[in-house]
């Protein structure tokens, strides 16, 4: 984040040198990483999108992670693209551009290798952007204990398409399915965002129906995490008055959010420039409950459409844009008693975490308040943080 360089000579002139600590992870040890619902039926599961990290870990998102896992204790987490920054791993050379993806990339699994914790992961378009190939990088997640996230195969467009089954309590059976998909990058035709392309489309219809076989004829529901957002995202939104409040415009139109949908819409969905059928052939096939989206960092909702709830998730980290309403961390709960029906929420951090005045300028300095950076150092023994680490923290926001 460029924002703060305004003050960085004037905070090194003040404060001087200092030290930096490194943080050592415990190995995990998720042994069988086979998914399945716990004894009380329950299976919750934690998205976290568009963390957008750099090789310099933002400290305050991984001390609001470990919180948050801690309370709710989630049996699976999902990132859900641009995981790691647009100018992570474009260096002038390709080793430096590897280690900065591969600490970007550490910054983030160490964290949840020792919270044991599988992890499932999809790209972004930012994440393809680096000189590191998105096949190389899924090779770095996988060197972790927890990671659950792999690549179909070569034979499907991009990197990351895949299935996670959840099993029954008892393991007898599949009971629930997650769908990742790699949404892709940039459309080098028509311009603008990719989409998921036919022969991913096709790989799961052909998955799906060999679910629906093992499981008697009977679909196995499920539910979808990628990154860009479907186009129909603009079908199910309602048309309001222009100039309404939680609105965007839309060509001639206004449209926000349908009646009885709590949320915000605060820009512009941003699909790919073509519709893939994606969403039309899980409308056909019937298993799909949900599917759940970044890449638009200050849109939260659950927006119901022919059978299947399109579901934004705000920005969880602090690598790009965003603001107090709208960072935070989007939670799911299936029930095995009745898969037909889940519940989420988003946790909002600055709601969660801001409870004081230390605590409050460390929020808003990482939204890139200069003011509240200066006051945060001063503050930060508040919070039980040392002066140099709070200042190594405004230098990784920094760079």
């Amino acid at each position: 984040m460029k924002k703060f360089l305004s003050i960085i000579l004037a905070l090194v002139l003040c404060f001087g040198t200092m030290s930096v600590m490194g943080v050592s992870a415990g190995a995990a040890d998720v042994a069988d990483k086979t998914l399945k619902f716990k004894g009380d039926g329950e299976f919750k599961i934690m998205q976290l999108a568009d963390l957008q990290d750099t090789s310099y870990a933002t400290p305050a998102t991984y001390d609001y992670i470990r919180a948050l896992v801690a309370e709710e204790d989630p049996d699976l987490i999902v990132l859900t693209g641009d995981n790691i920054s647009a100018g992570t791993g474009d260096a002038l050379t390709e080793d430096v551009a590897r280690w900065q993806v591969k600490k970007a990339i550490d910054n983030t699994m160490s964290v949840f290798e020792e919270l044991n914790i599988p992890v499932a992961v999809v790209f972004g378009n930012h994440d393809g952007e680096a000189l590191i190939s998105k096949e190389e990088q899924m090779a770095m997640y996988q060197t972790y204990g927890c990671c659950v996230g792999f690549d179909e195969g070569d034979s499907l467009y991009g990197c990351g398409t895949y299935n996670l089954p959840i099993y029954s309590s008892d393991g007898e059976k599949i009971a629930y399915n997650l769908w990742m998909f790699d949404s892709n990058m940039y459309d080098d035709v028509n311009g603008g965002y990719d989409y998921v392309h036919e022969d991913q489309i096709d790989w799961y219809v052909n998955k799906s129906n060999e679910l629906k076989a093992q499981n008697g004829g009977k679909v196995v529901p499920s539910m979808v995490f990628q990154h860009i957002i479907v186009n129909e995202i603009y079908d199910a939104l309602a048309e309001v008055p222009a100039g309404s409040d939680n609105a965007i415009q839309y060509g001639d139109k206004w449209l926000g959010l349908p009646a009885g949908v709590d949320g915000f819409l605060r820009e512009n969905p941003c699909p790919g420039t073509q519709d893939s059928l994606q969403f039309e052939k899980m409308v056909e096939q019937g298993d799909v409950k949900a599917m759940f989206f970044g890449h638009d960092h200050v849109n939260s909702f659950v927006v119901p459409y022919q059978g299947i709830d399109i579901v934004n998730t705000p920005t969880s980290g602090f690598g790009s844009y965003g603001n107090k309403e709208s960072r935070g961390v989007r939670i799911i709960t299936i029930n095995e008693k009745d898969t037909s029906k889940y519940e989420t929420k988003v946790i909002n951090y600055f709601e969660k975490f801001a409870v004081d005045n230390a605590s409050e300028c460390r929020y808003l300095m990482s939204e890139g308040d200069v003011w509240n950076a200066i006051r945060y150092l001063f503050l930060s023994s508040e919070l039980g943080i040392p002066f140099y680490k709070a200042f190594y923290e405004i230098l990784c926001l920094i760079f």
